[in-house]
Formats: C-alpha cells, sequence, structure tokens
C-alpha cells in the first residue's frame, strides 16, 4: 500500500488514478504530526477501525512490482524492523486507547518473510494495545516462495481468516520474464497448508499485460485458478512505470502486450471465470457464490479503498510501518518511507507521519461518488451530495457524461447514471469526470477514454 508518487511528465503518459483513495495519493504534502495526532485522538469510541500493517522486505525482486519494499538476505534487517514496528503499535495505542478492531491486512513487500514466532509476537502485540472483534477479517498476503506449513499454523492461531496468493501467472515463461519462479506444485502445497488449517477464505491475485503474456497463457493461467478454486480474485493490469520503479527496465518492453491486447485479455479472462462459476464484482474482482464481497456488493456495502474493494464496515484505517497509509475521518496520513527515519522517529517516540491532507465536506462526498461508481457502475451525485447536506452543481460533470452517453459507454435513468457494459473499460477515466483535482481541462471525455493509459 505505497502511495503513488507523482509521474505526470511530459515525455510519460498520464496514468489514471485507481481511485483506491480520494484525493489520491499524488495530492498530498507536508503533514504535521501533531494534526495526526489530533484525528487519532478524535476518533469516536465504540467505532469500530481497520488496522493496515506493512512489511517492506522480500527474499527476491520480481521485476514487475510496484510496490515499496526491500531486498533482504538475512532476517537481521526485519528483525529490527519489527522491533520498531511493535513500538509503534504501542504508540500509537496509548494515543487512541483500546479501540475496537474490524479488519487487519497484512502487505508488502512480503509479510511472509516474517517467521512464525515473529508474527506471533506481531499479533500479541496488537492485541495488547487493541480489541479485535469476534468477526474481525485478518488478512495476510502471501509469497507461495516464501510460505511454509509452520507459517500458516502460526496464521492460524493468531486469527488469520483470510489469504491472499500473488500468483500472477502460471505460465513458465512468463514466470522467468518477470523474475518470479514459482511451480504449479508449490501453489497446490500453500493450499494444503491453508485449508488444513482452517484458514478456506483464499484470494488469488492475477496479472495481465504481462512481458510474454498472450491469449493463451492467459486462458491457460484462469484455468489453473478455476481448478484451484480460490473463493476471491483480483485480475489486476500490469502498470509499466520504468521511469518511476527503475527494476522495470529488467524485463524487455518489446515483450509487453498492446493496449487492445491487453483489453482482450482481460476480456477472456473475465468470460473464463464467469463460465467457472464466478460472479464479476467492481473493476477487476471476481468471487464466488456466499464471499463476504459479494454479498457486500449486492446489499449496496461495497467500496473502494487502499486494498482495492472492501467489505470493511470500518470508516477509519490506521496505517503502521514505513509507507503506510492511514485513511481518518480528519484526513490521510502517511508513514515516511525511508526505514532509517521511521526508525528514528518511532525510536524517539515521534509519531512517524510525515506527508498526508486534511479533507474538506467536499473530498468527502466526491469520495463517495466515485467510490459508488467505482464499486457499483452507477451512480446518483445529486442524492449522495444531499445526503452529506451539500448542495454541488453537477452540470459540468452532467455534460460530459451526456457525451459518454452519446457513444453508448453511459445511459442516463433518471437522475442516475448507469456505466454499460461498452463502457466499463473505461470506469476510471469516466471517475475523472469527478476528480476536482484531475485536470479536466488536458483532454474531453472521449479523448481520455480512449488515450489516456489504465495501467
Amino acid at each position: 500500500m505505497t502511495a503513488q508518487q507523482n509521474i505526470a511528465a511530459e515525455t510519460k503518459p498520464r496514468r489514471l488514478p485507481r481511485y483506491t483513495s480520494y484525493p489520491t495519493a499524488l495530492e498530498f504534502g507536508t503533514l504535521d504530526p501533531a494534526q495526526y495526532k489530533g484525528w487519532l485522538k478524535a476518533l469516536p469510541d465504540g467505532e469500530p477501525i481497520s488496522l493496515y500493517f506493512h512489511i517492506p522486505f522480500c527474499e527476491k525482486l520480481c521485476w514487475f512490482c510496484g510496490c515499496f519494499t526491500k531486498i533482504s538476505n538475512t532476517m537481521a534487517p526485519v528483525a529490527r524492523y519489527l522491533e520498531i514496528l511493535k513500538a509503534e503499535i504501542d504508540l500509537i495505542g496509548q494515543i487512541t486507547g483500546r479501540k475496537k478492531i474490524s479488519h487487519i491486512h497484512f502487505g508488502g513487500g512480503s509479510p511472509t518473510i516474517i517467521s512464525a514466532p515473529q508474527f506471533r509476537e506481531l499479533m500479541a502485540r496488537v492485541k495488547a494495545n487493541f480489541d479485535l472483534l469476534p468477526e474481525a477479517e485478518i488478512a495476510v498476503e502471501i509469497d507461495p516462495r516464501t510460505c511454509s506449513e509452520e507459517k500458516v499454523k502460526a496464521y492460524a492461531a493468531s486469527g488469520v481468516n483470510r489469504v491472499s496468493l500473488g500468483i500472477q501467472d502460471f505460465n513458465p515463461a512468463v514466470q522467468e520474464a518477470i523474475n518470479r519462479i514459482q511451480s504449479e506444485e508449490l501453489i497446490a502445497e500453500n493450499l494444503r497448508w491453508f485449508r488444513e488449517a482452517g484458514i478456506t477464505n483464499i484470494n488469488f491475485d492475477l496479472i495481465y499485460g504481462m512481458p510474454r503474456q498472450t491469449l493463451g497463457t492467459i486462458a491457460e493461467t484462469v484455468a489453473k485458478t478455476a481448478a484451484f478454486k480460490p473463493s476471491r480474485i483480483a485480475l489486476f493490469g500490469y502498470a509499466h512505470v520504468p521511469w518511476l520503479k527503475k527494476h522495470q527496465q529488467m524485463m524487455d518492453k518489446h515483450h509487453l502486450p498492446e493496449q487492445a491486447e491487453r483489453q482482450a485479455m482481460f476480456d477472456l479472462a473475465s468470460a473464463q471465470l464467469q463460465q467457472a462459476g464466478y460472479k464479476a464484482i467492481g473493476l477487476d474482482h471476481f468471487a464466488l457464490p456466499g464471499d463476504s464481497l459479494l454479498i457486500a456488493r449486492d446489499e449496496g456495502r461495497m467500496k473502494r479503498n487502499f486494498q482495492g474493494y472492501s467489505a470493511d464496515p470500518a470508516t477509519t484505517l490506521i496505517g503502521f510501518g514505513a509507507s503506510a497509509i492511514g485513511s481518518l475521518p480528519g484526513g490521510y496520513a502517511q508513514n515516511s518511507p525511508d526505514l532509517k527515519a521511521y526508525a528514528e522517529m518511532v525510536g524517539a517516540g515521534q509519531i512517524p507521519a510525515r506527508r498526508g491532507l486534511s479533507v474538506t465536506p467536499l473530498d468527502i462526498m466526491i469520495r463517495e461518488v466515485i467510490s459508488h461508481l467505482m464499486s457499483h457502475f452507477a451512480v446518483n451525485p445529486d442524492a449522495i451530495a444531499a445526503q452529506h447536506g451539500i448542495h454541488y452543481d453537477f452540470s459540468r460533470e452532467r455534460a460530459d457524461l451526456e457525451k459518454l452517453s452519446a457513444v453508448g459507454y453511459v445511459k442516463r435513468t433518471g437522475e442516475s447514471y448507469q456505466v454499460t457494459r461498452a463502457g466499463q473499460p473505461f470506469l476510471r477515466a469516466i471517475a475523472t469526470l469527478f476528480d476536482h483535482y484531475f485536470p479536466q481541462e488536458s483532454s474531453n471525455i472521449i479523448d481520455r477514454c480512449v488515450h489516456e493509459s489504465e495501467g
């Protein structure tokens, strides 16, 4: 969960926001830690919150990766980091008091780099400062290459009830091209460990648009994925940003599929997954009937957050660890991504958040408009504005929506707008219409849908 960075250079294509937050991390500026402390102190008693823990270490570098992480060949830096992370938990816990927790997410990097005893100790420190609700979801991102049966048992004993396996692609040639080799047999072994331990809420993360992928390799990967029957699947588009992530230069850009082929890959995978019994959710997720995210979508409770789509009811997320971002009623706060600076600040008893943004009532209203559009392919902006007690003139947005309606990307029913099947590939571009921070004069909405990068 690393903040996006400003990559808007004249020689680089504009990249459309994924809207896992609004305003996006592009708008973050310097944040006074005292302000963040005030936000933490102001959290209402009795209202559940969510926690995110960033583990910024991996044993090997995946060349496609866009996350904030460091390669570590020894466990010493990881052990030192975990001591600082536990100190931050104590520090924040002293400020907030014993809040109820509805959701915990461990991301990275690779949380599986942590040993079984280290994970138990980390969860014990969390429980020493916060009260986990009985129905709380505790999720861990899994690198199958560094997972083990011992670690899985530690997860189960600590209350973990959902895992996300980084599959990406099953094809050996693609795996070699992205520097992530993991056999189908290894994935099967991981799944056996989790299911035998009682962790049956299993996500697969797949990526399309990577080097050496073809429609054939995508079909093969999706078929193998469906055979493993994970309860939920995320199908992400690869974002090639070598000017931002230098290691992506290790991949041959000539082996990257063109935009039309990328879309064909997604369409093929989507159809194949739905034929296998999965239900499409939002922009890029799929789930089997009975999955909590699908239920939340059908009940209108699904929302957009830093993990993508979420069924978590909490309105507050506190981020722990270097580069972690929190979302609170008062605004967003991001910890320093510099490991040394992060450690020094926490070691001195200081809140390590140094970047962020205060949100206005208008920001909060627009955030709900965009989240609803991204989650349900439909929105009634006037109704949402009224719910927030805001009188806002959406005439500019409506004019552009009418242009989209004329080309069949949007359908109007009363005061509501529904993104059609033809318009769904351009959902992020359509969402920019409501984004007050996105330069609306840069292009008309039709050009934005056709030409601006969805990566």
